[in-house]
């Protein structure tokens, strides 16, 4: 039988194991992405992913089942991953921005124009390198906001600051990244973030 979310969390608290490792079945792909892309690290990012699951089961009892499970789910994760990143867990790692959407100008590969893809290439492998070197405060919204693609309301929740910090730390943690890319690039390359 294909039970619903809600009632997987129900038969759960009602002391059916089985029914949390269909959730965790369910919805591992999307917890281990979010923490691939805080850790950069196939192994940390497992181990991260494990954590939140077994938060999630910690604190299943507080779940409003007036509310979509997955949001629900999600805003928890990214609470444990924030304070993983807060604990200094994943200090040394960097943040794989593999979606270099908004933060750096998208140039289409085209085979005639070969120059122009390999500095974009050559631009984001900046980017990489300098979102690793910020400050967590801006390191986790710029991740949730450019590569989970969230809203500053949704952030903010996550995080549980109001939006207008949420906004503060974008702008900020733009203007870091875009000081750290003058710095990191010499040859002349140097891309403006994006103001969105």
């Amino acid at each position: 039988m294909n039970y619903t979310d809600q009632e997987l969390v129900q038969k759960t608290l009602d002391g059916d194991a089985d029914s949390f490792s269909i959730l965790v079945q369910r919805y591992q792909k999307q917890i281990y992405s979010l923490t691939y892309r805080l850790t950069n690290d196939p192994e940390d990012a497992r181990d991260l992913a494990q954590e939140v699951f077994i938060h999630i089961f910690n604190v299943l009892g507080k779940y409003d089942q007036d509310r979509k499970f997955f949001s629900w789910m999600y805003k928890v994760a990214t609470n444990v991953c924030y304070n993983a990143l807060r604990r200094g867990k994943t200090e040394q790692q960097a943040v794989a921005l593999d979606k270099v959407i908004e933060i750096t100008p998208l140039v289409a590969r085209n085979e005639a124009q070969p120059e122009e893809y390999y500095e974009r290439r050559e631009t984001q492998e900046l980017v990489r390198k300098a979102v690793a070197e910020l400050p967590d405060k801006y390191r986790l919204p710029l991740v949730l906001r450019y590569l989970e693609d969230m809203s500053y309301k949704e952030i903010g929740e996550y995080m549980d600051l109001p939006v207008t910090t949420i906004e503060t730390r974008l702008y900020r943690g733009k203007a870091l990244l875009q000081k750290r890319l003058q710095i990191l690039e010499k040859g002349g390359l140097v891309h403006e973030v994006s103001r969105s």
